[in-house]
This record gives C-alpha cells, structure tokens and sequence, in this order.
C-alpha cells in the first residue's frame, strides 16, 4: 500500500474514532431534515412547544383544538394543574401526595413572544425527524386511553384553546412535570438522569448544553429572562 493510500485510512479511522464523541452543542446543530422546537419554562413550571404538523401526526387529540402553527403540551397535577392561579392547599397537596394526572394541550398562535410573554423562557431544541418521532410518541402513550385507544377528555379551558386529558404516571414532589419533560426528551436521545430532576432549574441546566444553533429561533426570547438586553411587547 502506497504511503498516500495510508495516509487516507489513518485520516478515516480518526474521524470515525470522533464522531461518537461529539458535544451535545455539535449534536444540537440543525440539519435540513430536523426539527426546531421548544423547551417552555413559565415560572416552576416546564412544557413542550412543538410544531403543530409534528403533533398532530401522532397525538390524535391536536385535531380537536383550533388550527395555530405551535402545540403547547405539558403534564402536571390533575387538581393542582387545571385550576387557574395559586392555591398553597392544591400545591401542597400536589407535592406530598400521590395524585392523578393530566396532560395539557394548548394551541399556540405564531407571535410566541406575545403570547408567553415577559417572563417565559423558551430553550430551543434541534432533533432530526426520527428523534422528534420518538419524543411525539412518548406524549401519546402518556395519555390515559381505553380499549379502542380514545382519550378521556377531564376539561375545555380558555374558551376551547386548552384541552386537559386524563393521563398515566403518578404525581407527587419527586415526579414533576420537570421529570416527566426530562423523560420525553430522554426518549427522544437526549440522554438525561430524568429520575433526579424535579424543578425547573435542574431540567434547563441540563438540557442547555443541547441548545439548538439554529437561525430561524428567537434569540432575544430564548435567553434567561435576567439576561435579556431589552423588554418583550407586553401581551395584550
């Protein structure tokens, strides 16, 4: 074998040793064939943003909320969850009992800074259309369903923009919707300790490192809301 020859495998064989090493911030770089969607923090709480289109091909309750480009979906305490503002009894008992749970749908409207909000904080997400399949998929087994496979649908909300179901998984303090983000997203190949996180602030320290590079997301809505460099319109 000719010294040019060897030169070309000892050049293949390094760069197959490094791709399984990549950063996840090489990994969360966009492709043609991916899918940009959102990790949602509103305070303690965390959701799901994902592309309509996406949601709808596999979560079969998207058909029954109005037609928006973004699905918000969530998961949280049944009673604590589906009821508007702050009650300290609801919460406490959402944390140090076992409770029922729900699944939110929300449809979301194409100005995500005015709908949110000041105070929201939205982590960009890329997965290549596989991993976005896989993650969909989770959300749909989440949903409690009978021997047909139909949904129970708990609530219609904000004139028939959210829709709560009934859902599997228990909620207590140490599985919140944190956890149960971190384990669709682990679902997905982002590969997080999802049994350990319970609030906000663990799940978006360990999911920032997968942050997306894409272009098309909303820079000045993505940062913490500490570091931004100027205010959001306010919602109307």
């Amino acid at each position: 074998m000719s010294q040019w020859s060897w030169g070309l495998l000892y050049a293949g064989v390094t760069v197959a040793a490094l791709l399984p090493i990549l950063t996840p911030r090489d990994r969360g770089r966009p492709h043609a064939e991916e899918v940009i969607l959102y990790l949602v923090r509103e305070r303690w709480h965390t959701g799901i943003l994902l592309p309509s289109e996406l949601a709808a091909r596999c979560i079969p309750e998207v058909a029954h909320l109005p037609p928006t480009p973004w699905v918000d979906i969530g998961w949280g305490e049944a009673d604590f969850y589906q009821t508007p503002g702050f009650e300290l009894g609801r919460a406490l008992k959402a944390i140090l009992r076992w409770n029922e749970s729900v699944v939110r749908l929300a449809a979301v409207p194409a100005d995500l800074q005015r709908y949110y909000g000041r105070t929201a904080w939205l982590l960009p997400l890329c997965l290549d259309s596989t991993a976005a399949e896989r993650l969909c998929t989770f959300i749909r087994h989440t949903f409690r369903r009978d021997s047909a496979g139909k949904a129970s649908l708990s609530s219609v909300q904000a004139g028939g923009w959210v829709h709560f179901y009934k859902a599997r998984y228990t909620y207590w303090g140490l599985q919140t919707c944190n956890t149960w983000v971190a384990r669709a997203l682990n679902e997905a190949g982002i590969r997080l300790p999802w049994q350990g996180i319970v609030i906000a602030e663990q799940l978006f320290a360990a999911v920032q490192p997968y942050r997306c590079q894409a272009k098309e997301t909303l820079n000045a809505f993505t940062q913490p809301p500490a570091l931004r460099q100027s205010p959001l319109p306010a919602a109307p």
